[in-house]
């Protein structure tokens, strides 16, 4: 879901929460039994953008950031139980989304309006998944370029700032078929 406030609805935030969020919520009251019978490991896919969030993202990066928020408090939650939990912060994956408009269509014509050098292999990416559940890391943020975000959000959040703006770093949307 892309676009700036004025051009979204309350039904489009709603929308991506339910799967973004609701969705995951729902598959850990699922499990969250087994997860304590086993001292198992609970893993959640947020993004790079659960740290940053750009112009024209509001739906997508609220809802990564409520991610952030749920692994950090079922982490303390769960630790007596022996359940760890990582919070997975991938940047750019090379995969068929960014083709997807807001209403979930594939248009196959669209390019990746993100640069080559910035995407990593779903194969890459699941390799650090693993190996960050493995070791039962709190969190792993995947690619060199989230490594960096998420570091100067930290520890410099007015440089991060001050980047965006001076180069007016925003998310590409495309057009939405218009809804009915």
């Amino acid at each position: 879901m892309k676009g700036n406030v004025e051009n979204l609805r309350v039904n489009d935030y709603r929308r991506l929460w339910e799967t973004n969020v609701f969705g995951v919520l729902s598959t850990i009251y699922a499990t969250l039994d087994d997860l304590k019978k086993t001292k198992g490991r609970l893993v959640i896919i947020s993004s790079v953008k659960s740290y940053v969030a750009l112009s024209g993202d509001s739906p997508y990066s609220m809802s990564k950031f409520a991610m952030r928020a749920l692994c950090e408090s079922l982490s303390q939650e769960l630790a007596p139980d022996g359940v760890s939990v990582t919070h997975i912060c991938p940047g750019y994956v090379a995969t068929e989304i960014r083709q997807l408009d807001n209403q979930g269509i594939w248009h196959s014509d669209w390019e990746d309006p993100i640069s080559p050098r910035l995407l990593i292999s779903a194969d890459q990416t699941a390799k650090q998944i693993v190996k960050a559940i493995s070791r039962r890391q709190r969190e792993q943020v995947i690619t060199n370029y989230g490594k960096l975000i998420v570091l100067i959000k930290r520890h410099m959040p007015w440089l991060l700032s001050l980047l965006i703006s001076k180069f007016q770093i925003k998310v590409a949307s495309k057009p939405s078929p218009i809804q009915q």
